[in-house]
């Protein structure tokens, strides 16, 4: 509990200072949960219940939760580092409670979102940049990229900071 809250603090900082979560921290973090996990597991030998067993469980968890959020990441939707921060959620707190946590967090980035699109009068030009890309995609079959640098800075949201907050919910409501 405390190990996550100090990752997903520093994450937040960074995703907000720096606007990307720095891939050192990422990998220490995931590194450093992984040798929790092994050492939580105890003994035991080989893949039947011990550190085998857990670093195994840890890895395909980060694993699927990285590979379920290429595709956002592909089409521009998403930063590298916020993937890479989500599969060690997924990979630290296991399929359910990073569901929680990702859910929360995602319903925080959408609130965060709203209130920034209405506060800068930007919400119809969102919806018609969306509905733009939907109908690129629909019509031409073509993947580009949803973010564009130049257009859409003052419209991201730190998602590192959402996933934070999504995850100080989860503790709140356990």
């Amino acid at each position: 509990m405390i190990f996550l809250l100090v990752v997903l603090a520093g994450a937040a900082y960074f995703d907000i200072r720096e606007k990307r979560v720095p891939n050192w921290w990422n990998l220490g973090a995931f590194l450093c949960g992984l040798g929790l996990e092994i050492s939580a597991a105890g003994g035991g030998s080989g893949l039947e219940g011990g550190p085998g067993a857990a670093a195994a469980a840890y890895l395909g968890r980060s694993l699927a939760a990285a590979a379920a959020g290429f595709p956002l990441f592909a089409l521009r939707m998403i930063g590298a580092g916020d993937i890479k921060l989500a599969a060690v959620v997924f990979a630290c707190q296991g399929v359910g409670d990073g569901l929680r946590t990702l859910g929360s967090g995602l319903a925080a980035g959408a609130v965060c979102a709203a209130v920034r699109l209405l506060a800068g009068r930007q919400l119809r030009l969102r919806i018609e940049i969306l509905y733009a890309y939907v109908q690129r995609m629909f019509f031409t079959g073509e993947a580009v990229p949803y973010y564009v640098k130049q257009r859409d800075a003052q419209a991201s949201v730190p998602l590192a900071a959402c996933l934070f907050a999504g995850y100080l919910w989860t503790l709140f409501l356990q």
